[in-house]
């Protein structure tokens, strides 16, 4: 039987590989098994999110609008927790569960893989943000997030992400920002969930074929809900 053909930043060769197995398992931890099952939860709440799910489009005839779609304020906003995570320059959670998967995957090829696929997530980060030169994609969520004030306080009026984002938001055409935003952030996305998928796929055997401690997460999808009693 041939092997599968294995190509950079398209998973369906991976996927295809027989199981990987679990190397150092003395060394793992249960922060090791949090750290990855957070990094599937936050993939699966961003993809199943309506600001996923939401069209982005919009249609102009010379200078009029004609048409446009794009996902609500709340529906960014939900998103947007969850992509700081996998954004944030100290505390990324996509670094830090691939560094792990890396450290403890018993394969040769996976690590390339998943590696290379951090990498473009990377390369696509701190590039130019989508219909919007000048800008990488990190400024300009760094500017929706901290300088439009979305997650802290009003930053003071020197501040320069705050500058950079009413530079931004001011001299724009609303439908050309938002639909920079959204399909930056959505095409992020896609390492993300590749990585995701694998990293799924391999983590959930090791779970089960080395006994290691199960993730102790409360899953953010059932937070709320109420339990019934009898």
């Amino acid at each position: 039987m041939n092997a599968p053909a294995i190509i950079l930043g398209e998973p369906n060769g991976i996927l295809r590989l027989p199981k990987a197995a679990l190397r150092n398992v003395g060394d793992w931890t249960q922060l090791d098994s949090d750290i990855l099952a957070h990094l599937i939860q936050v993939q699966s709440q961003i993809q199943h999110s309506r600001w996923n799910k939401s069209n982005v489009r919009f249609k102009v005839q010379g200078n009029q609008l004609l048409d446009h779609s794009f996902p609500e304020f709340e529906d960014f906003v939900f998103a947007a927790v969850y992509l700081r995570q996998l954004i944030a320059r100290k505390d990324s959670l996509l670094k830090d569960a691939v560094t792990r998967y890396c450290r403890f995957v018993d394969c040769q090829i996976r690590p390339t893989w998943v590696q290379h696929e951090l990498a473009a997530f990377n390369g696509a980060l701190d590039g130019d943000a989508f219909m919007l030169p000048g800008y990488t994609v990190r400024e300009l969520f760094d500017a929706f997030m901290y300088g439009a004030a979305l997650l802290h306080k009003t930053p003071g009026v020197g501040d320069l992400k705050r500058q950079r984002f009413l530079d931004i938001y001011d001299k724009q055409p609303r439908h050309t920002l938002l639909y920079a935003l959204h399909m930056s952030l959505k095409t992020l996305m896609n390492h993300v969930g590749g990585v995701t998928v694998v990293i799924y796929r391999d983590y959930s055997h090791w779970l089960h074929d080395y006994e290691l401690p199960p993730p102790d997460t409360r899953w953010h999808n059932k937070l709320f809900e109420i339990n019934a009693t009898a």
